[in-house]
């Protein structure tokens, strides 16, 4: 019997928080975009403003290994 996504999202909730991140950057580093994939303008200029707004204000962002250790600590 195979299962559905709901079934597969209930099963990886049901890890420990740990294991979620795992999984999560395994999906991530596994997904990639269409071969025709192309950005819009709108969204170019979107990601552009934010790589501005972070490079002026440096000490507004948090490291990733910040961010996973405080997601780590609510477990």
């Amino acid at each position: 019997m195979s299962m559905t996504r709901v079934d597969l999202t209930r099963r990886a909730l049901e890890l420990p928080i740990e294991e979620q991140i795992e999984l999560a950057q395994t999906l991530w580093e596994h997904a990639s975009p269409a071969a025709d994939f192309t950005l819009s303008n709108e969204l170019k200029d979107l990601l552009e403003a934010r790589l501005l707004e972070a490079r002026a204000n440096p000490e507004a962002g948090m490291l990733w290994e910040d961010v996973k250790a405080r997601l780590l600590d609510r477990a």
